[in-house]
């Protein structure tokens, strides 16, 4: 008798977990309808576990891998934000992990709008948002996937036109946060500032270097561009004790349009520490155009392979023609890496590339970087006189020089 029972005691505790497709739900929503220009815009994800067990949830947003949104949103009248525009490529790891929902309550998700989108004109935005949730009943990455939500909406926000006075009180409950305990609403505070980076919130940019968001806050510095965060990025680049931040405010630094630091950052280029060499190298070019070729040409006889490899770096940001023919002569290195970074500065600044079929033509020995010096040396004597020099701010796929 208590064999035949079994199954039917067990069937309960197999029960407990199965959701139906009112267990969990989503919702995306504003917070207003009116923002004015240049205050944060957030979209919300709320899901829900109306459920009588805890689950776990994964996002599979349409704009992954190349983002790390847990939902994607589309705006079909706005452009990419200019933050975006900024180098030749995009890559890196989202390291996302389940999380948790205890029954009968919910998480919230936000994106912040304005670090996509360029949203500086007046009118009404329609926001498309859309995800897939998926549901596991433990926090184990194989777990098997109990359920699909697939959540999508169409919101309107209204921009209008703003000034100081109004921005200054759509931040401060920015301000405020950034002293919460609560280390979500901090985080996005942070984002908040420093993707906008207001230039009335430069104290609040400086003291944010002071802490865990002090890598972003130095971009944001940038961004506010006034004389007092100038001359805080230069700060930083003389004096900082890390490393990683003093390079960050050297790339920063070298995309102002202040070339008072140009001084600094050819100074910079003389530092022991190779990778700070490398960066005020790439970024005294961005800064300098052709006022830092000069310098630039004495990195590329050095018999040292690493500051080599920074002039042909520096060359190929220095959005100038008198660099290209620095970087041909590059392609005969003797060091592979040296002879591949003139090969991408030529691409960076000509928009052109050797090609062998749909293959980029390789440089890995001497004899095929040989042969690929002389087709460059052939399309420089012919196009080298109408030829436009390009930036970071321009990338575009190459095109073949034959």
């Amino acid at each position: 008798m208590l064999i035949k029972l079994l199954p039917l005691l067990l069937l309960p505790m197999l029960t407990v977990t199965t959701l139906s497709g009112q267990d969990v739900k989503g919702r995306f929503a504003t917070n207003k309808a009116d923002y004015g220009i240049g205050e944060p815009i957030f979209v919300t994800l709320t899901v829900s576990n109306n459920g009588n067990s805890p689950i776990w949830v994964d996002f599979k947003s349409p704009d992954m891998p190349l983002l790390c949104h847990d939902f994607a949103v589309e705006i079909p009248e706005a452009g990419p934000a200019k933050l975006w525009e900024w180098g030749c490529g995009i890559s890196g790891s989202c390291g996302r992990s389940f999380r948790q929902i205890p029954a009968g309550g919910n998480i919230v998700r936000r994106q912040l709008l304005n670090m996509e989108f360029s949203l500086h004109e007046p009118g009404t935005y329609t926001l498309h948002a859309h995800t897939s949730i998926v549901v596991h009943n433990q926090d184990v990455f194989d777990s098997p996937e109990i359920e699909r939500l697939e959540v999508s909406d169409t919101l309107k926000a209204h921009l209008l036109r703003s000034n100081e006075s109004q921005l200054k009180l759509a931040f401060q409950p920015y301000v405020e946060e950034l002293n919460t305990a609560e280390p979500e609403k901090r985080s996005e505070a942070a984002g908040a500032i420093t993707v906008l980076a207001p230039a009335f919130l430069e104290d609040v940019l400086i003291e944010l270097t002071n802490t865990s968001y002090a890598y972003s806050a130095i971009e944001a510095l940038r961004k506010a561009d006034t004389p007092k965060t100038r001359e805080a990025l230069a700060q930083i680049a003389r004096n900082s004790g890390d490393s990683m931040l003093r390079i960050q405010a050297v790339r920063n630094l070298g995309r102002t349009n202040d070339v008072t630091y140009l001084p600094l950052l050819f100074q910079l280029m003389d530092s022991d520490n190779k990778d700070i060499q490398n960066t005020a190298a790439e970024a005294a070019a961005n800064l300098g155009g052709s006022t830092a070729v000069p310098q630039l040409s004495n990195f590329i006889s050095s018999p040292n392979t690493v500051t080599r490899l920074a002039g042909a770096n520096g060359l190929g940001n220095a959005h100038a023609n008198e660099a290209v023919p620095l970087l041909i002569g590059m392609l005969l290195d003797s060091d592979h890496d040296v002879r591949q970074a003139a090969v991408s500065g030529l691409w960076l600044l000509t928009h052109r590339a050797a090609f062998d079929g749909n293959q980029w033509a390789d440089v890995a020995s001497l004899q095929s970087a040989a042969s690929v010096h002389q087709r460059w040396v052939r399309w420089w004597s012919s196009h080298g006189n109408n030829s436009k020099a390009h930036g970071m701010g321009d990338c575009s796929p190459p095109k073949p020089i034959d």
